[in-house]
């Protein structure tokens, strides 16, 4: 069954077509009047970890999220059934864009269990009878749908697609920016085991008052360095942990590669910094490298016996570059890795080798 949301359920949900023709202020009204995410608001609360800067929000609601993901016995006749999707059925929050694709649209919609929520839920402290600790935190978290189409997502949609993709996310990554002096945070889930709980393809995007620690680090880097961390890869990767080179961005597994075959696309222009700021051949590199590196994963991980999961996080900061990170869950972390030792079951030279050979699959 193609399981698809159609125009008809969108126009019953539809609040906006475009996020650019809203104000910061509209968003977070449209948030804070949808009842059902205030039932399901986050504690409003962080903490920061003294030793190394991580930051820590709290929100309890979110381990009563649906999944469609885990996995189910068979019937008597061995066949699985087939899984309803809460998105195509319309089963969701209101929507705030949406763009057409060759077949059905991309839509960013309001995250029902956010990380952020606008105003911070004392009330939940004073009804739970507990105290107010940590730093106040206040936002506004979104989700982007690539495809209306159940099945389709960055490694199976045409590159026009993938751009209107990154273009929609882009605007809201301005948006968000826009007026608020915060930090717009976009990254993707896919697999039970590394935090997606919802199969149909999706992003998320969150803006809040809080620095996320890897984007901090990055900052401290180009403090420290004088250079940002694009420049440092670009000049001292070997040239055989390259994966691919799409003109503007390159594909490579990086020397001091954590897990197996988890990879990096590093922007070679050090100016920019956001989606945003990207020109078309700059995004038409990026959508490329996206479908090229969630290929390798999709493709690589069942080889070797894992099930597939895996996190892309976008690193974009002002004055530090701009790169994204795909990060295959095919590894375990021990009691090692906790204390900052990563014991790494891959080669990088190996993977990267791999990975040039699973393109060639696609050419």
């Amino acid at each position: 069954m193609n399981q698809h949301l159609n125009r008809e359920k969108l126009n019953e949900l539809l609040q906006a077509e475009q996020v650019d023709q809203l104000t910061p202020a509209q968003l977070e009204a449209f948030v804070l009047t949808e009842k059902e995410i205030h039932t399901f608001a986050p504690d409003g609360i962080c903490q920061t970890d003294p030793r190394n800067g991580d930051r820590i929000v709290y929100n309890s609601a979110r381990a009563r999220r649906p999944h469609d993901n885990k996995a189910e016995t068979t019937g008597d006749n061995g066949i699985q059934a087939e899984k309803a999707c809460r998105i195509c059925d319309g089963l969701t929050t209101r929507v705030v864009d949406v763009a057409e694709l060759s077949e059905g649209f991309t839509f960013i919609n309001k995250n029902l269990f956010p990380i952020f929520y606008p105003e911070s839920n004392v009330k939940y402290h004073v009804q739970s009878n507990l105290p107010v600790m940590g730093n106040l935190v206040h936002g506004v978290h979104f989700l982007q749908w690539t495809s209306s189409y159940h099945e389709r997502d960055w490694h199976n949609m045409p590159q026009a697609d993938r751009i209107i993709v990154l273009q929609r996310m882009a605007a809201l990554e301005s948006k968000l920016l826009e007026e608020s002096g915060g930090y717009v945070s976009i990254i993707k889930n896919y697999g039970q085991l590394v935090g997606g709980s919802l199969t149909h393809g999706h992003q998320q995007i969150g803006a809040s008052n809080i620095l996320p620690n890897r984007i901090r680090q990055d900052q401290v880097y180009m403090t420290e360095h004088d250079e940002t961390f694009n420049d440092y890869m670009l000049r001292e990767n070997p040239q055989v942990l390259l994966i691919k080179d799409y003109g503007p961005a390159v594909l490579l597994t990086p020397y001091f590669m954590r897990r197996p075959f988890d990879m990096q696309l590093i922007l070679k222009d050090n100016t920019k910094s956001h989606l945003f700021d990207l020109s078309e051949d700059e995004l038409a590199a990026v959508a490329d490298g996206w479908q090229d590196a969630i290929r390798i994963m999709l493709t690589i991980m069942p080889q070797i016996g894992r099930e597939t999961a895996y996190n892309v996080t976008t690193h974009n900061t002002d004055g530090a570059g701009l790169y994204f990170e795909f990060l295959p869950y095919t590894q375990e972390m021990g009691g090692f890795e906790h204390l900052g030792l990563y014991l790494c079951q891959g080669n990088p030279s190996a993977a990267a080798e791999m990975a040039r050979k699973t393109l060639e699959r696609y050419e």
